[in-house]
């Protein structure tokens, strides 16, 4: 599976999907937040119910508050593109994904699989939804267990 920085954009389009990832890979949150339209929303349908994790975003601000904060927190920080899907609808973007980084707070190694689905509008990032598996989730942020946090010791 290639890098997402070592992956040529065709359009407008590719390149806002493709900088979404190089951009949180180079932590350059600046960069990052030019790919977002004002009105954006990034959708986490299997993030429900895990706490301290909202399963949706609304608006640029929102989501930046976000990244901003989880980012700097993230060592080594990669990810892998396995499959590009182009569809009819040249505004979607559909990418299967592998990341993989070590989270500074626990020390895991967090490798995640995703598949996300990005509807862009004027090269903007409009709706990101992105599906991972919540185990993984939980196991590398420590003291995440479904719908509750983790009794202390």
């Amino acid at each position: 599976m290639p890098r997402a920085d070592t992956i040529t954009p065709t359009d407008a389009n590719e390149a806002a999907v493709l900088g979404f990832f190089t951009n949180l890979m180079r932590k350059d949150m600046a960069a990052f937040a030019e790919l977002w339209a004002d009105d954006a929303v990034q959708d986490m349908p299997f993030a429900k119910g895990i706490e301290g994790l909202e399963p949706r975003w609304e608006g640029k601000e929102t989501i930046l508050a976000y990244y901003n904060k989880a980012i700097p927190g993230r060592r080594d920080h990669v990810f892998e593109i396995d499959q590009f899907h182009r569809t009819k609808d040249p505004e979607v973007i559909i990418v299967e994904a592998r990341g993989k980084s070590t989270i500074s707070e626990t020390g895991r190694l967090y490798d995640q699989r995703y598949v996300f689905i990005f509807r862009l509008r004027d090269g903007k990032i409009m709706l990101n939804r992105e599906h991972f598996n919540p185990i993984v989730f939980q196991r590398a942020f420590d003291g995440f267990i479904v719908g509750q946090r983790k009794a202390e010791g």
